[in-house]
């Protein structure tokens, strides 16, 4: 099994994440960041998540440190505060994964992040989905003019499947974009293509959509073969927008947005093979609340 340590100076919280993982993890809980980096001296762990605000050390200074003593360590952030006052931390950090306490407790989103950590499996927008969830839309881009064709199509569809597209005719406007416009680069490391001209994209610059939905929520995947973002670049193209550094940045402008205006942003990247972004909406107010920060990096 693999093992996960969990830090938090709330008991109910430690209870409440050892009760869950232990099924299907071997679970060390620790109530400081003192008394993790004692346990880890003797024992190693495949992941560790730990509180942000703590007495003591704080969970991302504990967490650096776990990557400086460990470097294969997987690990995660936990919070019940705004996620965008520690986004600059984690920057420093190099922490991407920052997980809210929604009251419910989102564990089927928890259990999705932990799988994707431990594993390397976080591609593909049916692996963020229900059991009953349906893949029922692809699409692949070929030109900027079919990524017009593309967006439109897709929030008519679900307008007429759900009775709303919210925010994603902005957002896939954002994403694809930046995908058409930002991800192909010439051997020297420039970007190929020019903001707004049209382009007509070779077959290893097309980008792949997919489309579906679950008994929660609907989602849409985003995907690029160039994987030209790294997790470091996600970070501080976040943390420029919302300290307003970065307002002029239309690349950061983009993913800014997509977080800020879904529900749910996951950025997944294979370095120099592919990179993903997957937006998601729920049906209901359920868990809505603070945005979390998803970056996985393989």
């Amino acid at each position: 099994m693999d093992k996960i340590l969990v830090v938090d100076d709330e008991l109910a919280i430690r209870t409440m994440l050892l009760d869950y993982l232990e099924n299907e993890y071997a679970v060390t809980v620790a109530q400081s960041a003192d008394e993790a980096l004692e346990i880890i001296q003797n024992e190693q762990f495949n992941l560790v998540i730990s509180d942000i605000n703590m007495p003591g050390m704080s969970g991302p200074v504990l967490l650096r440190e776990v990557k400086n003593r460990y470097p294969q360590t997987k690990t995660a952030l936990i919070t019940a505060y705004d996620v965008d006052d520690y986004i600059k931390i984690a920057w420093e950090c190099s922490i991407c994964n920052i997980i809210p306490k929604t009251v419910p407790f989102n564990f089927i989103e928890l259990d999705n992040i932990i799988r994707g950590l431990l594993t390397g499996d976080i591609f593909g927008l049916a692996r963020y989905l229900l059991s009953d969830g349906v893949v029922f839309e692809k699409h692949c881009i070929t030109s900027s003019e079919m990524a017009r064709e593309v967006r439109e199509k897709i929030t008519a569809l679900f307008d007429e499947k759900f009775g709303s597209s919210g925010d994603m005719l902005l957002l896939l406007d954002e994403i694809i974009t930046n995908a058409i416009y930002h991800a192909p680069h010439w051997g020297d490391g420039s970007e190929k293509y020019t903001d707004y001209e049209d382009v007509q994209l070779l077959p290893h610059e097309y980008i792949y959509v997919e489309c579906g939905y679950d008994s929660e929520k609907y989602g849409v995947s985003v995907v690029d073969n160039q994987g030209k973002l790294t997790k470091e670049k996600v970070l501080e193209k976040i943390e420029r927008q919302i300290s307003g550094e970065g307002m002029l940045d239309h690349s950061g402008r983009g993913i800014h947005m997509s977080r800020l205006f879904s529900d749910r942003m996951v950025i997944n990247i294979d370095p120099d093979k592919k990179t993903e972004v997957i937006l998601m909406n729920y049906f209901s107010n359920k868990y809505r609340g603070y945005k979390p920060l998803y970056v996985n990096e393989l």
